[in-house]
């Protein structure tokens, strides 16, 4: 079965809890609900050959597990000696200004992805060919000879890398991103189950509920241990995920299957965090599960980063300002679909600058933004800005420039949504070629067969444009609205803690979209680029601490004459092309769980997804990368996966370096760290050390 089978006799050891958030104020990304459900351990195995794995054995644990003390990113710092002592008050000492930028869905791959396009872009501009347009006669010929034969190897295969902003940083790390994990698994293992011990999340909201009791009639209790060794823990596996990101194995040939011994293509597709859970241990420094953000795994509040803060808590992202990631930093919900307890954690937060799109559920509530309304209760102490016709992006941010958050003054500001001719979730992206026209609108037919059960999908892309060209006047550039709120928030004699997210990553990531993905990967670079150049002119790394990651992977794997296809397009003028016309934005997996593929055994997990895929292998050759595991079609994902994550840092001082493959603690119990990595819990803790000076 393609989902994850618990003997009987395990059941009273099975317990779980997952993790996972969204962005920044300042950019975003999205991820729909995925709730828990019932689910059986499927084969897995890549395309010719289905692969046994291993079975849960973990999830419903009531014996004792040794309690160690509910613990906190400080008395982890004090744990592992990081910090001599634990002060009385977080307020004792100024720190540094401390900024985390999160692309969100934002993998090694696609860092590499992004570096080495941008850096073909460059090249391309320096011999005369139009980024746009492309190149004819002597000059097309002259450009495409000077990228024949050119691979991945010529610009890097493994490690930090090079080519965009942030890579530039001094220290880079793996990072991984475990979930907790409660109950069954979700039909095909797709996520990990949305569930606390009070239940599935989407059923109640916080803490209403009884507690979850196992078999034996006692309450769950949380064990530390993977959950195939009977706990509660999605921990990473270096056998059969690979030690780093860029494991060899993943860029294996079909024709050299079968990879190393132990290693699993698939292993990678199974309990992925979400953006939620997954933002919420950067902001907190706590596990929690699946949709869950800014509570435990009993449903409790807890205290970000941004709320410990207090006056220098400041957010900005490019997807609506209350999704997953910006909101992990201010809000306290076990559902992340819960409107008006999201609405709720801004009204009691009340960030000192907010930015973002204004859209659905995932925005303060209106009645709260028309008292920032000249005349409204709170207009004395909100500036409350609006995407508008008559205002151009050079005069957006002019209120800002006499207020100073010294004297309480606070800034929210809201593009897309109402404030959109079409509603748009997302602030403008633009595409390979730079442009905000002319890209694939990846659409899908899902094929049915009599028995209405899907059995395949069928492409139906259009031409559309990435934002209505009459607005992009109206809109500042995401590095722009980076500048305005560093120079806001910059007047701040307290100093600061801004999370900015680049959200629209995940969006393409999830559509198997290359030409939307590099844009708005080409926008994080600009971004980074904006707040190293304020660091520098502000203090530099002795008052300043960056950190650049990403909330979880995609499944993304480029061939190795990615360079050659890029530039080739570019120069045919076909730049929209990377992302091939046979795209459908249909998720594979989703379509095939759907029509019960997770419960036929009849083929491996690939091979069901390359049934539900769209693109030819001409298509795969031509664009030079693919989406999931390779033999699965091209666009044979379109989802989360479990893969760990990298960090880009300066400032640091050495404290992320310090935790390298040590453990945490959840509930008070010890979870064991990953060789080699961190965790995105320590994170947190580093980021709490720079900021308090502790």
């Amino acid at each position: 079965m393609f989902m994850q089978q618990i003997p009987p006799d395990n059941l009273e050891q099975m317990k779980f809890s997952a993790i996972i958030v969204h962005a920044l104020f300042a950019g975003a990304g999205a991820t729909s609900t995925r709730s828990g459900g019932l689910g059986k351990r499927r084969k897995l195995g890549a395309k010719g050959g289905k692969t046994q794995k291993p079975e849960i054995s973990g999830g419903w644990n009531t014996s004792p597990v040794p309690i160690a003390g509910i613990d906190n990113s400080v008395r982890l710092l004090k744990r592992e000696g990081i910090i001599d002592a634990i002060p009385s008050s977080l307020c004792e000492n100024q720190g540094k200004n401390v900024i985390l930028v999160i692309g969100d869905g934002m993998g090694w791959e696609m860092i590499r992805a992004g570096a080495v396009a941008k850096q073909v872009v460059s090249e391309l501009k320096s011999m005369g060919v139009d980024i746009s347009t492309g190149a004819s006669g002597a000059l097309a010929a002259q450009a495409k000879a000077a990228f024949a034969g050119r691979t991945l190897s010529d610009y890097y295969t493994e490690g930090k890398g090079s080519g965009l902003s942030f890579q530039e940083l001094s220290e880079f790390h793996v990072v991984t991103t475990s979930i907790p994990f409660i109950g069954e698994p979700n039909d095909g293992n797709h996520y990990g189950p949305a569930r606390s011990f009070i239940g599935d999340v989407g059923n109640h909201e916080n803490g209403m509920g009884e507690l979850i009791l196992g078999p034996d009639g006692k309450p769950l209790v949380f064990d530390p241990r993977d959950i195939f060794k009977g706990g509660n823990m999605v921990l990473w596996d270096d056998v059969r995920g690979g030690t780093h990101p860029w494991d060899a194995n993943y860029f294996v040939e079909m024709n050299d299957y079968p990879t190393d011994p132990g290693f699993d293509p698939e292993f990678i597709l199974q309990h992925a965090i979400d953006s939620a859970n997954s933002a919420s241990s950067y902001a907190n420094g706590h596990k929690t599960g699946v949709n869950m953000m800014g509570v435990d795994l009993y449903e409790q509040p807890l205290r970000s980063i941004l709320q410990e803060a207090m006056t220098c808590g400041r957010v900005m992202t490019s997807v609506p300002i209350l999704h997953a990631t910006p909101a992990a930093f201010i809000t306290h919900t076990n559902n992340r679909n819960n409107g008006h307890q999201l609405q709720d954690g801004y009204r009691e937060t009340k960030p000192t600058f907010a930015l973002g799109t204004c859209a659905s559920r995932y925005q303060p509530s209106d009645d709260l933004k028309q008292a920032m309304e000249p005349g409204g209760h709170l207009s004395s102490e909100f500036t409350f800005l609006h995407q508008d016709p008559a205002v151009l992006a050079e005069d957006f941010f002019t209120p800002l420039e006499n207020l100073d958050p010294d004297d309480g003054k606070k800034v929210l500001a809201c593009f897309g949504g109402e404030y959109s001719s079409n509603g748009n979730d997302n602030l403008p992206y633009r595409g390979l070629d730079g442009g905000y026209t002319e890209r694939w609108c990846s659409k899908g037919i899902v094929g049915k067969d009599e028995d209405d059960v899907a059995i395949g999908v069928t492409p139906n892309s259009t031409i559309c444009d990435h934002w209505p060209k009459e607005e992009l006047k109206n809109i500042p550039k995401m590095h722009e609205n980076t500048k305005a709120a560093l120079d806001f928030l910059g007047k701040d004699d307290d100093g600061f803690f801004l999370m900015i997210e680049q959200g629209d990553i995940d969006w393409a990531a999830h559509a198997n979209h290359m030409d939307d993905l590099l844009g708005a990967m080409f926008d994080i670079d600009d971004v980074v680029q904006e707040v190293k150049d304020w660091i520098a002119a502000n203090g530099g790394y002795e008052k300043n601490a960056l950190y650049v990651t990403a909330d979880h992977d995609h499944y993304l794997t480029l061939l190795s004459h990615f360079p050659e296809a890029v530039a080739n397009l570019i120069i045919d003028g076909k730049a929209k092309d990377i992302t091939p016309e046979n795209n459908s934005n249909v998720n594979a997996w989703s379509a095939a769980v759907g029509a019960g593929r997770h419960e036929d055994d009849s083929q491996s997990q690939t091979e069901h997804l390359e049934d539900f895929s769209t693109w030819t292998e001409e298509d795969i050759q031509r664009v030079a990368h693919f989406f999931g595991p390779r033999g699965s079609g091209g666009n044979g994902w379109g989802s989360h996966s479990s893969r760990p994550v990298v960090i880009y840092s300066e400032g640091d001082d050495g404290c992320l370096e310090a935790l390298v493959g040590k453990g945490y603690r959840v509930l008070g119990t010890e979870v064991a760290g990953s060789p080699g990595k961190i965790d995105q819990v320590h994170v947190n803790a580093c980021m709490m050390k720079q900021l308090f000076a502790l």
